[in-house]
């Protein structure tokens, strides 16, 4: 499956229908969500096996027919938490399609507040959770079917649907403000976000940790700690995760020696690469590329 950049710099539809709906299948061993961000609102159901999603600090355990909802500008990843395949619907769309052509009170009074995570609203959508938890789930069904199919009247229908789902999903939480938790402020994201982007333009490179904890002027030990408690992985890990990925693209589309591939991802040694990337994958990078290419 093609992963997502970290920030996507994708158009979901275009700006006279600013919305998109994707299927998106993975088989066991593959990462099932990149770490990433978007300025859109995005719903996402489990369709078929079981995952775990990290949004922002926290991480979801999903079954099938359970969804989560991911704000604007929030990280978010998803890894299979199983060894069978694991599939899922996400619709992605900009806020702007839930107001009108100006700014009006919707906007000023619900729409707003949300993308500023003011609202106390639910991540974990389940079907055995509250009546407006099933009902926003029926509605996320017909959202894909309208747009998958191209309904008649799917454009009109999928903007009624979708402000019919944000409030439910507003009075799940209930109508109260809350102050936005010092982790999630955008002081605290935009540095993580300035991290991640280094590390995934430059993992070809040698890459210190001194040179990371520089980027946000953090020690090397609290810039660790303060790394893991967003991602939920160390510098390290993640690193070596970007590093992983990449080789795996290269094995699966070129005909590069290993040897060469493990130089391009930014390992020095081989037998470090390998062990990286069947940590990683289950598989060592020959046995990977052979079962790619079956």
């Amino acid at each position: 499956m093609q992963q997502a950049k970290l920030k996507e710099d994708r158009i979901h539809g275009d700006p006279l229908y600013p919305i998109r709906v994707y299927e998106i299948d993975c088989q066991p061993g593959e990462e099932l969500l990149d770490l990433h961000w978007h300025d859109e609102l995005e719903f996402l159901m489990l369709t078929k096996g079981s995952a775990v999603f990290r949004v922002s600090m926290e991480e979801y355990l999903l079954e099938a027919g359970e969804a989560i909802f991911v704000n604007a500008g929030q990280l978010h990843a998803g890894s299979i938490a199983s060894d069978e395949p694991c599939s899922f619907k996400a619709v992605v769309f900009h806020a702007n399609l839930l107001s009108g052509e100006r700014f009006d009170l919707v906007w000023e009074k619900y729409i707003h507040p949300l993308l500023q995570q003011k609202y106390v609203t639910p991540v974990h959508i389940r079907p055995g959770g509250a009546k407006e938890e099933k009902e926003l789930l029926e509605l996320l069904e017909i959202v894909f079917q309208d747009n998958l199919n191209t309904s008649p009247l799917y454009e009109l229908t999928t903007k009624a649907n979708l402000q019919m789902m944000i409030a439910k999903l507003i009075s799940l939480g209930g109508p109260s403000y809350r102050e936005v938790p010092l982790a999630s402020q955008p002081s605290q994201i935009d540095r993580i976000k300035r991290i991640i982007e280094y590390i995934q333009q430059n993992y070809s490179l040698p890459i210190r940790l001194e040179d990371l904890a520089a980027l946000v002027s953090f020690s090397e030990s609290y810039f660790c700690r303060y790394f893991k408690s967003i991602t939920g992985k160390s510098p390290l890990v993640y690193l070596n995760g970007v590093r992983a990925q990449r080789a795996a693209y290269l094995l699966k589309d070129t005909d590069k020696k290993i040897m060469e591939i493990s130089l391009d991802v930014g390992f020095n040694t081989l037998s470090y690469f390998i062990g990286v990337f069947k940590a990683h994958f289950g598989y060592t990078p020959s046995e990977y590329r052979k079962r790619e290419r079956v």
